[in-house]
């Protein structure tokens, strides 16, 4: 049987997911949007809609899609085996989208689509977006010196134990 956190076709089988599906599916999302952000970065192109935001925005709807699964049920289904696999990946979670929000190349790409002419042709709502990315970034501490870097993801991740 698949994984029904990795199944996005549908409308989420939750009745399906089970704590033990939590770490190996997420922890594949992790990994896969990893290398989507390092082969972005990699690439030396111009940045395009098609072939930077969307995949990016596709990638991260998945995990989002799939860590919102798991929160839910951890909410509405509290009991140890819920708790533990939700435990056992927030951090992991939390790490991870500090990483992403620090990471200057990525951040660079998002501002060199913003200075772009394309940019300009873009519709109302995908420059919205790309505002909001380049929002994020700098909320999540990319424009922070690197000795102040740590101490916010420090911090962000002491917020997520706490919250948990």
């Amino acid at each position: 049987m698949t994984n029904p956190l990795l199944d996005f076709s549908s409308l989420p089988r939750f009745d399906e997911v089970k704590p033990d599906h939590v770490a190996p599916a997420i922890r594949e999302l992790l990994a896969g949007y990893r290398a989507l952000v390092a082969q972005v970065i990699a690439c030396d192109t111009p940045v395009t809609w098609d072939d930077f935001v969307q995949p990016m925005i596709d990638c991260g709807e998945r995990l989002s899609r799939a860590w919102g699964m798991v929160s839910h049920l951890h909410s509405v289904n509290d009991i140890a085996p819920w708790r533990d696999a939700y435990n056992e990946l927030l951090l992991e979670i939390s790490a991870f989208y500090a990483e992403v929000g620090q990471n200057l190349a990525l951040f660079a790409k998002y501002k060199a689509l913003a200075a772009s002419d394309e940019f300009g042709r873009l519709s109302a709502v995908r420059k919205r977006i790309i505002e909001n990315e380049l929002r994020d970034f700098r909320l999540s501490g990319a424009e922070l010196t690197e000795a102040q870097k740590p101490r916010f993801k420090e911090i962000q991740e002491q917020l997520s134990a706490l919250a948990a």
